[in-house]
């Protein structure tokens, strides 16, 4: 497989992790700000819960073999998905 779609990949999951460290520091605010909603605040520690396994895939990427990349990739994907259906549910609770 040519490592430049590897690359590229991993090069978007990092910028999605920074995004991201964004997202749940403004959350966090939000939350402290607003009320204290534990559902919210459950929410947001599934979200930090998250980075770690999508650093670990931004770091695996270019390493990961040709046999493999398919359902490394699904999983990020569906690691990416989650964490953005967890920052709506998070705001759709705090109005």
């Amino acid at each position: 497989m040519d490592p430049s779609g590897r690359i590229a990949f991993r090069d978007m999951v990092e910028a999605r992790i920074a995004e991201w460290q964004k997202n749940i520091a403004t959350l966090g605010q939000k939350i402290a700000k607003t009320r204290d909603d534990p559902e919210a605040s459950e929410k947001l520690e599934a979200l930090k819960g998250r980075m770690p396994l999508l650093e670990k895939k931004a770091r695996e990427a270019t390493e990961v073999p040709d046999e493999s990349w398919p359902d490394f990739k699904s999983d990020a994907d569906l690691v990416l998905e989650n964490m953005g259906w967890l920052q709506s549910s998070i705001l759709k609770r705090l109005g």
